[in-house]
């Protein structure tokens, strides 16, 4: 039985601007460091694992060594990881996307087919890397654990690769920062065990007079506008 855990990298300004990041290679600001080491300290927690894959953007790698160093394990970067590259969008909040794309923004929110966005990754590219890491994973690893640190938009496309779910339809699922999503294979083909599970982070909700502070959700991700 093999477990495949797909996890987001933790928050960086543009996430909490509500800015499209894609490829853009923006750092985790404090807070997503916060929630990288929280992830870390539970990770040995979950067992051994054979393998540790991050993209190689730094707010994904950055939480990967962090991880990394609490299982004492070498990271492997690979490319096939990376977010999908939005183009023109990168930076752009929805305001400044309303403005500059109303066909993409009319889109987003009335579903559709998405207009083209100049730069931007094919999607013909971003499922068949994200089949490629999934088939390699699988063939080297029959059993066991592996983890991935990548990116929201990645970790749908992973999950729907994995789960052999209709790869034209929207990016279905919400994945917050940090948060864990398990893919299991055994004898009954592949089954998902985990989504979105960000447990670990509780304690960055509690201030020091113990009153439970409530996170605004992000304004928008890259999944959502794919």
């Amino acid at each position: 039985m093999l477990k495949l855990y797909l996890i987001r990298h933790g928050e960086t300004d543009w996430n909490a601007e509500g800015r499209i990041q894609g490829h853009s290679d923006i750092e985790l600001n404090e807070r997503g460091l916060e929630q990288a080491r929280c992830l870390a300290a539970r990770m040995p927690e979950e067992g051994s694992f054979d393998a540790i894959y991050a993209s190689p953007l730094r707010r994904a790698y950055r939480t990967a060594e962090l991880v990394g160093h609490a299982l004492k394990m070498p990271i492997v970067a690979d490319a096939r990881l990376l977010e999908r590259s939005l183009g023109q969008l990168e930076g752009l909040t929805l305001a400044e996307i309303k403005e500059k794309f109303p066909d993409v923004h009319r889109a987003w929110h009335e579903g559709g087919v998405r207009p083209h966005i100049p730069g931007e990754e094919s999607r013909e590219s971003f499922v068949q890397r994200t089949r490629d890491f999934i088939r390699d994973v699988r063939a080297q690893y029959a059993t066991g654990r592996v983890l991935a640190i990548t990116h929201g938009g990645t970790v749908n496309m992973l999950l729907m690769a994995g789960l052999e779910i209709d790869s034209e339809r929207p990016l279905p699922f919400h994945i917050d920062n940090a948060s864990i999503n398990i893919v299991q294979w055994g004898e009954r083909g592949a089954r998902l065990r985990v989504l979105n599970d960000t447990c670990h982070l509780s304690a960055l909700r509690v201030t020091r007079d113990g009153v439970t502070k409530q996170y605004a959700e992000q304004k928008i991700t890259a999944a959502e506008v794919q």
